[in-house]
């Protein structure tokens, strides 16, 4: 398990969500021979039966849907988008992103080291940012002085946490995704997929996002 993870593990989430990620997920997606690396192929059944210790806990699929997107709100798990969590995701396969990423860590490395407190000035390392929006599917991958503002304002009511700059910087994209996941904020906005984004000039769309424009907004 790489450093990327273990930080994303320490985000807020239920114990089960750890293991269910750590030690069960984690290693299939690393061994993953009938789908690509990085990939795991859900079996609700066998979910259960993990999370099922003494006591017989996890007997629904939305109960198990529950703790997996845990795993998305921190970024350790990516569905996609024809896939939700108010649906079964039984038999299906879901991403990792984090177990597959080497390119990151290069550049994350000197990120890692020092603990500090959220400050005034705190501005997201540029190509750190982008590149954890790539891994956990921010599609418009770049944030405005509000969302920024709130951001470091919450965190300005907890001056007993510290993090280093790797966990501040995924913390904020974590927020900004469930941000643009809810309903828009002005009507300018336009969903694709699970995210509600602002056209920019000179946002660059690649051929994945373009497709997804097209598949929903009904165009052949």
């Amino acid at each position: 398990m790489n450093s990327l993870e273990l930080d994303a593990l320490q985000l807020s989430m239920s114990n089960d969500a750890r293991a269910l990620y750590a030690i069960y997920l984690a290693p299939k997606a690393n061994n993953a021979t009938n789908q690509a690396k990085g990939s795991v192929l859900l079996s609700y059944k066998d979910i259960m039966q993990f999370l099922n210790s003494k006591e017989e806990a996890f007997t629904l699929g939305r109960q198990v849907n529950s703790v997996l997107k845990e795993l998305d709100n921190v970024g350790l798990i990516r569905i996609g988008e024809d896939q939700s969590f108010k649906r079964s995701l039984n038999k299906q396969v879901i991403h990792l992103p984090l177990s597959v990423s080497k390119e990151i860590t290069d550049i994350a490395t000197d990120k890692h080291q020092a603990f500090v407190k959220m400050n005034v000035s705190w501005r997201p390392d540029a190509d750190l940012f982008e590149q954890i929006c790539q891994l956990v599917g921010v599609i418009d991958k770049g944030y405005s002085a509000d969302e920024l503002g709130e951001y470091i304002a919450y965190w300005l009511g907890y001056p007993e946490k510290q993090f280093t700059d790797y966990q501040w910087t995924q913390k904020f994209v974590l927020n900004i995704k469930q941000r643009r996941q809810r309903q828009p904020v002005n009507k300018e906005q336009t969903k694709i997929g699970h995210q509600w984004i602002t056209p920019q000039a000179g946002l660059e769309i690649d051929d994945n996002v373009k497709q997804l424009v097209e598949k929903y907004s009904g165009k052949s």
